[in-house]
C-alpha cells in the first residue's frame, strides 16, 4: 500500500507555531520535546491513520502524551489532512469549521 503524504492546514502550522513559541520562552528541553513529539506523532499518523479513534466531523485524534494537545486530522484518498493542533483547555471544537 503506497503510503500518503501528510498535508498541514495554515492555521494547524499556526497552532504549532504559537506552541514553539510559548514553551521556546519558558525552556529549550521543553521546545525541544514539544517538537520531537509533534514530529513523532505526525510520523506515526501517516504511518498508521486508522490506529487513531473517529472523532467528530469526520476526523480523527492522536492526543499527545506529554503535552497538552491534540492532533486532529482527515484521511483522504491520497493524503493526511491535519486540520488542528489543538489545545486540550482551549475553545474546544473551535476548529470544526475548518472542515
Amino acid at each position: 500500500m503506497k503510503r500518503k503524504r501528510i498535508r498541514i492546514q495554515s492555521q494547524a502550522q499556526e497552532e504549532i507555531n504559537e506552541a514553539f513559541d510559548w514553551y521556546f520562552k519558558r525552556s529549550p528541553e521543553a521546545v525541544d520535546a514539544f517538537l520531537t513529539e509533534i514530529g513523532e506523532s505526525l510520523e506515526q499518523i501517516v504511518s498508521r491513520p486508522q490506529l487513531y479513534p473517529a472523532y467528530t466531523k469526520n476526523t480523527r485524534r492522536r492526543i499527545l502524551a506529554n503535552f497538552p494537545y491534540s492532533v486532529i486530522f482527515q484521511e483522504k484518498d491520497d493524503v493526511i489532512l491535519v486540520v488542528a493542533v489543538a489545545h486540550a483547555k482551549r475553545r474546544p471544537g473551535y476548529w470544526r469549521g475548518r472542515i
